[in-house]
């Protein structure tokens, strides 16, 4: 990382604070650029990050994208707790019929 690189200059946050790589994996969920929060979502997803579940429900909320919308999905439901099922349904109320699909097949 180069030595000017303190804060990321999309989203201003500390990168080198002393915080956990999970919570360095939640922030990113917030990150302007939708490529970066996929990275960020597929990660949650891998590491089954179960205090990351609000701030995916709340990235779902203010999202339109269906590919967006199927990855949080996807994390929710490789972290499986009630909270996480239940933020599946959420997104289920968006009434999108791809999206909706996807819930279907995932919660079949």
């Amino acid at each position: 990382m180069p030595e000017d690189l303190d804060t990321c200059p999309f989203c201003k946050a500390d990168l080198r604070g002393n915080i956990s790589y999970d919570d360095k994996i939640i922030l990113s969920l917030d990150h302007p650029i939708l490529d970066t929060r996929m990275v960020a979502i597929k990660l949650v997803e891998d590491k089954s990050i179960k205090k990351a579940v609000p701030k995916l429900t709340e990235l779902a909320s203010k999202s339109s994208d269906p590919l967006e919308l199927i990855a949080i999905c996807r994390a929710l439901k490789q972290i499986g707790s009630s909270d996480a099922l239940e933020s599946i349904e959420k997104i289920r109320q968006k009434n999108n019929k791809i999206v909706n699909r996807y819930i279907d097949e995932i919660m079949s």
